[in-house]
């Protein structure tokens, strides 16, 4: 099975277009339908349903695209081994993150890592769903990623941060000036809630089951700290994410206190790549000169 074809189907799935993909890969759309028809025609299997607006995977597809993943899994185990035998320390390192990470960490991280390590590629894939990311590691589709809370036992999982979770007001809020925002103050307040949001979320920052009813729903934090500054209501924000908020708010403590621990996950230690490894050191010491 050629290796630029496996690479194509991957980027086809991952995109929904062979007209994204031949972005994403460099090539025309019609060099991609080409690698495609190709690799149908070794298996002997129709692979995608080609769809107005874009693709999608056959049932044959669906069974494949798991072993294509190894496949392409082994194959940069090999190239990454080969390399630091070399002593040329490159490869490439597929990374899941969440937006609060993206906005505050990944930048400098990245920067830092790439001055150390010029050959090695990365590769962000952001994901606001915690299950989804743990999926993306547990699966391999990446070879690490960045987590909100302590994933399962599954997962090899390196505490960064212990981030507590902070009331946002406006300015000119009542509760601007207080040392900290009692949790049950929020059901007399207008909320703000984030699209995004899971319910575990709420049982963590309200144990007795009630939830308060949101005035508004944003799409993205920015959206609603947006919707904070202009007293439209009140949002509850990682300490992480509030670290240089865009807009005049302020961030006051939730009573009592809760936290959570975003840290770094990855399905093996043992068994991911060389390039791995070092970008995972890499954010561990970048964090920790941080504190």
């Amino acid at each position: 099975m050629d290796k630029l074809n496996c690479n194509a189907f991957l980027t086809v799935v991952e995109t929904g277009s062979f007209k994204r993909a031949a972005d994403v890969l460099g090539y025309t759309q019609a060099g991609i339908s080409y690698m495609i028809n190709v690799l149908e025609d070794e298996l002997g299997l129709k692979l995608f349903y080609r769809e107005h607006g874009g693709v999608r995977l056959t049932s044959d597809g669906e069974n494949l695209l798991p072993l294509i993943r190894q496949i392409d899994i082994a194959e940069r185990n090999l190239k990454d081994r080969v390399n630091d035998i070399k002593g040329l320390n490159a490869g490439k390192v597929r990374i899941s993150t969440f937006n609060a990470v993206s906005i505050h960490w990944l930048p400098g991280i990245i920067r830092t890592f790439k001055e150390k390590y010029p050959a090695i590629d990365l590769e962000i894939i952001s994901r606001e769903d915690d299950q989804e990311n743990q999926q993306l590691i547990f699966s391999r589709e990446v070879d690490c990623g960045f987590l909100p809370e302590v994933p399962s036992s599954e997962i090899e999982f390196f505490e960064l941060l212990n981030d507590s979770y902070l009331v946002a007001v406006a300015e000119n809020h009542p509760s601007a000036g207080e040392a900290a925002y009692p949790v049950t103050k929020i059901y007399d307040d207008s909320y703000i809630m984030l699209a995004f949001d899971r319910s575990d979320f709420y049982d963590k920052i309200f144990p007795g089951g009630k939830r308060p009813k949101p005035a508004f729903i944003a799409d993205n934090e920015v959206a609603a700290l947006s919707m904070v500054s202009e007293n439209l209501g009140v949002g509850i924000f990682s300490q992480l994410l509030a670290g240089d908020a865009q807009y005049p708010v302020r961030f006051i403590p939730l009573d009592p206190p809760v936290t959570r621990t975003v840290g770094i996950g990855v399905r093996s230690m043992k068994t991911c790549t060389t390039a791995t490894r070092q970008f995972i050191q890499h954010v561990r010491d970048w964090v920790a000169a941080r504190k």
